[in-house]
């Protein structure tokens, strides 16, 4: 059976244009013009991923993903007109798998959806059971991480990125590494991406262990996670 992309987009021809790009990819795709209806259509429907517009009428799509992200691990795709940093962060930290700015290419959309979908159904390598370093503990199947035994509530990717430095804990992990293993091979340029979310991560870390030092910068090169 097809797997079903809700595309929430309030611009009717736009909406149409992606429907028409998801249908041809061979999507099974449902649709919404408002927030309200968005929710109504992703408890009927259970889609296998979600392309979402901030710009809503109704509710928007900062509150769409912070209510879908409450309950649900699918992949969300913020597609928008809005492109500042500050507004890419926030999508990120709310827990949206990629912020895409229009305008943008239909094949290089369909190509983002087929990346965050074999994300989502890929299947965990053998791994221990508890990952630890310091007093960051990750429990990669229940999907938690405690630090100094609080629970460090974190984004899909966010978990994915801190799970890739701790398997990997002392070593240099390189742009084009971290992006290939946890955004998948079409994101290798993506240096940007990686960044606000490696930004997010160590806020997260920070509001529980200020000042302490998890991840660091090998400038130029990637990002280390530091070992004991």
């Amino acid at each position: 059976m097809a797997e079903t992309v809700l595309v929430v987009e309030d611009e009717p021809e736009f909406g149409e244009l992606v429907e028409l790009w998801m249908s041809r990819a061979g999507y099974r795709v449902v649709t919404a013009r408002t927030g309200p209806d968005a929710l109504r259509r992703f408890h009927e429907e259970r889609p296998d991923l979600v392309i979402v517009d901030v710009a809503l009428p109704g509710i928007d799509g900062w509150q769409l993903v912070e209510r879908w992200r409450e309950f649900s691990r699918v992949p969300i795709l913020m597609l928008t007109a809005r492109g500042s940093e500050a507004e890419k962060v926030r999508g990120l930290k709310l827990g949206a798998d990629d912020y895409i700015t229009k305008p943008v290419s239909f094949p290089e959309l369909t190509a983002r959806v087929e990346a965050a979908l074999r994300r989502a159904h890929a299947s965990p390598p053998e791994r221990p059971k508890l990952l630890r370093q310091r007093d960051l503990v990750v429990d990669p199947d229940a999907h938690q991480a405690h630090l100094r035994g609080v629970e460090v509530r974190l984004t899909p990717t966010e978990f994915r990125l801190l799970v890739y430095l701790l398997e990997r804990a002392g070593q240099l992990a390189t742009h084009h590494q971290i992006l290939a293993a946890v955004w998948g091979s079409g994101y290798g340029q993506d240096v940007h991406l990686l960044r606000m979310t490696i930004r997010n991560l160590r806020l997260r870390l920070d509001s529980v262990a200020p000042g302490e030092s998890y991840i660091t910068t090998e400038y130029g090169l990637g990002y280390r996670l530091a070992p004991n």
